[in-house]
């Protein structure tokens, strides 16, 4: 049980370090670009919409839930991956 235990804190190691970088990248790019990615987004806003600002602002509204869901699936299922394949590994040696 100890083995799994480890392998499971290892792999979390694993795949926390390329999304902590990948959040950092997306961070340092949204800072940098920003009013321009605002601008398309008003742009496209203005041109779809009545009064040109109900898609900025409904997007804006809504951003960190899709956001916090997407993540949050991904990671359920990153888990679910690892726990199923140390199952198989523990079957297979009983």
């Amino acid at each position: 049980m100890r083995k799994v235990q480890f392998f499971a804190s290892i792999w979390t190691i694993v795949i926390a370090i390329p999304f902590t970088i990948l959040a950092l990248i997306g961070a340092a790019y949204l800072t940098e670009n920003l009013t321009q990615i605002i601008k398309i987004i008003s742009g496209f806003s203005r041109e779809i919409s009545v009064g040109g600002r109900g898609l900025v602002l409904e997007f804006s509204a809504r951003w960190p839930e899709v956001a916090g869901m997407v993540i949050g699936m991904i990671v359920i299922l990153t888990i679910y991956l690892f726990a199923q394949n140390a199952n198989k590994a523990e079957d297979h040696r009983n």
